[in-house]
């Protein structure tokens, strides 16, 4: 076992005994083997333990094992304890993964620390079986068919190609001590219910199982990497950034024969789940009413003419403001406000307009419903929302629109889009005041 680990690490160039190593260490057999295999083959190594509180005295113990396994064997280690439950109440996560962010936080935080070239981790055949199983059931696709790499980044997993039994064999042979979880034996978690009930029954089909999923793993690992490059560039063919949006290109987006592996992958980052994809995909091919918007943790996607618009959740609200005199505007900073003595035709994100027709308090504030006005340049009112529809503007941008409203209530400005035809200056003055939208 020891010549094969060598020569899986030489060959695969995972690292070499010049590396500076961080080997995680729990105290269960296939941690402390690959301790014991890292000692004897003279790598530079240190170890790191977490003690997650989570099963009473017997966390205590596994600490107290890894200290002392690590006094005899001659080796630094680095314990720290965490607060699970806390972490997930604040979180909103499941007790699995709120101990992986944890660790994995932590590993990162040493390595940078004391520089530390690789994170080592005990992983063998049966976690890719179970991974695998894992993620067919939460539906990931060839992603999480690939199971787990034997390096990403700065992670590395030396023990991938040998199986449980094997190390709890060489183990026994060798005489090494180690701790057993006994919360291992129990099948209420997921992973612990495959390994225990489901991939048991499965090896009296195929006693070779792990065996059977490296191999594979490795071969969807090679045809992932080829899927994801073709996804890769279809998504620089339909994505494209305006103004901070995010816009995917709906009518090239409809053309495609893989919408649902093509929108999965697009979407899948910003936290879109699954039903959301499918409901997506039949507003788009149905093309139902623009508008409709989709919400994720921290995204929102609305489906618009012409695209998919995907911005940020707004954690501020505006708050309307009121103006109560001219001095307070001219220190308004969304705009910069001069005197001017000829009038030139205004630009989008500019307005003349004369010192009398001002009523204060102003107020600047967001759309409301039913909210209409005189676009410049029309004899009658139109509302807010269709002038929005005829100008192109996205529902996410029309959140962001501010408008100037006068002192009766009259909307004199859609700021940066369009004056009110109530409010157009005569041209012969010569006393404006000129906005100018500011950035």
């Amino acid at each position: 076992m020891q010549n094969r680990f060598e020569s899986n690490i030489l060959k695969k160039e995972l690292f070499n005994k010049q590396h500076k190593l961080l080997l995680a260490i729990s105290g269960g057999v296939d941690s402390v083997v690959l301790a014991y295999i890292l000692k004897s083959g003279n790598f530079n190594f240190s170890l790191a333990h977490c003690n997650f509180k989570l099963r009473g005295k017997a966390s205590d113990a596994d600490e107290k094992f890894c200290r002392d396994f690590a006094k005899k064997n001659d080796l630094k280690i680095y314990v720290t304890h965490f607060n699970v439950k806390q972490y997930c109440k604040k979180n909103k996560v499941s007790v699995q993964m709120a101990a992986r962010d944890l660790r994995y936080g932590w590993f990162e935080q040493l390595c940078e620390k004391n520089k530390y070239d690789f994170i080592i981790t005990a992983h063998q055949a049966n976690d890719i079986v179970e991974t695998v199983f894992i993620n067919l059931l939460r539906g990931t696709g060839i992603n999480g068919m690939k199971g787990i790499p034997e390096r990403n980044e700065n992670i590395v997993r030396p023990l991938l190609q040998f199986t449980k039994q094997e190390i709890k064999e060489f183990a026994t042979n060798k005489k090494i001590k180690f701790r057993l979880d006994k919360s291992n034996l129990e099948p209420k978690y997921e992973r612990n219910y495959l390994r225990l009930k489901v991939i048991p029954e499965l090896k009296k089909l195929n006693p070779s199982i792990e065996s059977t999923f490296v191999k594979n793993s490795f071969r969807f690992y090679q045809e992932a990497s080829i899927v994801n490059d073709y996804l890769k560039e279809k998504r620089k063919d339909l994505f494209s950034e305006k103004n901070g949006f995010i816009l995917i290109d709906k009518n090239k987006l409809a053309k495609e024969r893989f919408i649902e592996t093509l929108l999965h992958f697009m979407l899948s980052p910003y936290g879109f789940n699954e039903t959301q994809q499918q409901n997506i995909i039949a507003n788009i091919l149905e093309n139902r009413t623009t508008g409709k918007a989709f919400f994720s943790e921290n995204y929102r996607l609305a489906i618009e003419r012409n695209e998919l618009v995907i911005t940020k959740n707004s954690t501020e609200k505006f708050n309307e403001i009121k103006i109560k005199s001219l001095s307070e505007l001219k220190k308004y900073s969304l705009f910069k406000i001069a005197k001017e003595t000829k009038f030139l035709i205004p630009k989008k994100n500019e307005l003349y307009i004369e010192e009398h027709q001002l009523i204060f308090p102003l107020t600047v504030r967001t759309k409301q419903t039913g909210d209409k006005f005189k676009p410049f340049g029309m004899k009658g009112f139109k509302l807010l929302s269709d002038f929005f529809k005829d100008e192109k503007i996205t529902a996410i941008e029309r959140e962001n629109v501010k408008l100037l409203v006068n002192g009766n209530d009259q909307i004199i400005w859609v700021i940066g889009f369009r004056s009110d035809e109530r409010y157009k200056v005569n041209t012969s003055k010569k006393h404006f005041l000129k906005l100018t939208v500011i950035g």
